[in-house]
């Protein structure tokens, strides 16, 4: 079976092939990821006590 993609498919590939160069070229630091890792755990422990 023959994979075929489609125009969308097409662009969203090359959306994310371009994401993953740029990421590769500029690299956060660890202490950077840890602290956005923080933020999001503490935005959705936020959105959680809501319901």
């Amino acid at each position: 079976m023959e994979i075929k993609l489609n125009d969308y498919h097409k662009k969203v590939n090359a959306e994310k092939l371009a994401k993953m160069a740029y990421w590769r070229a500029h690299p956060i630091s660890r202490e950077e990821s840890l602290r956005q890792l923080r933020l999001l755990r503490e935005q959705r422990l936020a959105n959680q006590s809501n319901w």
